[in-house]
């Protein structure tokens, strides 16, 4: 209980109670986007049509994430919670109301004239949930990495008792399920953001390309594993598996991988490093590949979930490690994460698209099928070689649970030589020359109070005199300085 009430300390009481929303939220994806359950209010569908949805979903999200990344840099989180919530709501409700009439005229007009109409529908569904998703991300941002860790974990363990209490309810509740659940989340999501404030956003051109620095091997790494998901799922929804077959496979399996991952934290005195995380997710990506030429639809779709498990891990860990990067150097949370998921998206569509126009020819051992299969695990094992490569991902007990904060320099070494020549050079104490060297790492002064354990206030009465001894203006001057120094 000790190490519970430790791991909490950071957060407020109604922090622990957003995270119901956040599940909300979670629960929506896997009815929209993760299995058809939101469509079987429409009967039997087809594959071919739920996989058009999904197409339409994924490409509406990309176009969001795609404007975001262009306007981030200037609009920054100028704009109020309450606007943001309105726009995404109704954007999401206009996805709503066409894929209801869609429903509404299955019985009066033939099948094939619905499907533009759900499509259209579908890219409303991805465009609100896009927008949604960024301002969930924004409110992470402003939680340091551990503690983002367990909000989302503990998400995703509430989202799973949800999502079955949803399974159990008829088929023509679904869609007004779904759009009970994604509203509410919108309305939790801005008591989340007017009771823990963000952090002021600031675009910083050298600190934004410090942070893609860090982070794109992760990125990379996620989006192989986002396409591989993408292919597998189309494979599977062609397959004669029963929905509620095909979503208790996925639930128990889940679970099994959540509460995994959220036991050593809350439980273990050391924090998981998250190259051992990533360690959970590519064999349960291979195993994926592995079983479905031997057990084809078998097991409930257990090919499939092991795919898709392995995607959801390394999302996880991608997600915390981008909020912790908000978190340390006030960077937009839109234009950071509309990176890293227009990545992962565009993976996934290709991933989709394949599958949409393939899937058909597979079959059980066959040596298209099993073709694939190899490819697939020699992916997942050019991923983990390539991915541990990077320091912060080797998970040695020295970086346990952190991110190696973005800096124009990556070698800790080099950056702290630098550092210590312009202090002499400048005659900066050793209080500032510690602050220098965070600086130099793209760290906020709040981010520098967090790791010295010490006031923002003072942390910036040394940063103003840092500033003045080194004749600079800006954080981003310090990192230039540092940079070109020698």
């Amino acid at each position: 209980m000790n190490r519970l009430r430790e791991m909490f300390a950071g957060m407020r009481a109604r922090d622990v109670a957003f995270m119901g929303g956040y599940a909300l939220y979670l629960v929506f994806g896997y009815m929209s986007f993760e299995s058809p359950t939101v469509l079987t209010s429409l009967g039997q569908t087809g594959a071919h049509v739920e996989s058009l949805f999904l197409v339409a979903v994924v490409a509406a999200r990309l176009v969001v994430y795609l404007v975001m990344m262009a306007v981030a840099r200037r609009a920054s989180n100028r704009s109020s919670s309450l606007t943001a919530i309105v726009v995404c709501a109704g954007v999401a409700a206009t996805g709503f109301v066409v894929t209801r009439m869609a429903f509404q005229f299955a019985g009066f007009v033939p099948f094939e004239a619905l499907v533009p109409w759900l499509v259209f529908g579908g890219m409303f569904f991805g465009a609100g949930d896009a927008l949604i998703n960024l301002l969930w991300a924004r409110y992470c941002g402003t939680f340091d990495l551990r503690h983002v860790y367990l909000f989302v974990l503990l998400s995703n363990v509430a989202s799973l008792v949800v999502y079955f209490l949803v399974t159990l309810l008829p088929a023509a509740a679904m869609l007004p399920v779904g759009a009970v659940l994604f509203f509410a989340s919108a309305w939790f999501c801005k008591k989340c953001l007017d009771a823990r404030a963000p952090i002021a956003e600031e675009y910083s051109a050298p600190v934004f390309k410090g942070a893609l620095s860090a982070l794109w091997r992760p990125m990379l790494g996620t989006a192989i594993l986002s396409f591989m998901s993408g292919l597998m799922l189309q494979v599977s929804v062609r397959q004669d598996i029963p929905l509620a077959t095909f979503q208790q496979t996925a639930l128990v399996t889940q679970a099994v991988v959540i509460v995994a991952l959220l036991l050593p934290a809350l439980f273990v005195k050391s924090r998981p490093s998250l190259g051992s995380v990533y360690k959970v997710a590519l064999p349960l990506s291979a195993a994926g590949f592995l079983l479905l030429p031997l057990i084809w639809n078998g097991g409930g779709g257990l090919a499939n979930a092991c795919a898709q498990l392995g995607t959801l891990v390394a999302s996880i860990i991608l997600w915390c490690m981008l909020a912790n990067v908000v978190h340390d150097t006030k960077l937009p949370a839109a234009l950071l994460f509309s990176c890293s998921l227009v990545c992962t998206n565009a993976a996934r569509m290709a991933g989709t698209l394949l599958g949409l126009f393939n899937a058909d020819s597979f079959g059980r051992g066959n040596l298209e099928l099993t073709a694939v299969a190899l490819v697939a695990v020699y992916l997942v094992a050019m991923v983990s070689m390539f991915l541990f490569k990077d320091r912060k991902l080797q998970g040695s007990d020295e970086d346990d649970g952190k991110v190696a904060m973005p800096t124009a320099e990556r070698q800790g070494d080099a950056l702290a030589d630098r550092c210590a020549l312009l202090a002499r050079a400048h005659g900066l104490t050793p209080r500032e020359s510690e602050i220098l060297v965070h600086l130099g790492q793209g760290r906020t002064a709040r981010a520098v109070s967090e790791k010295l354990v010490v006031s923002e206030n003072t942390v910036k009465y040394h940063i103003k005199s840092i500033y003045q001894k080194l004749d600079v203006h800006s954080r981003d001057e310090v990192i230039d300085l540092i940079e070109h120094s020698e």
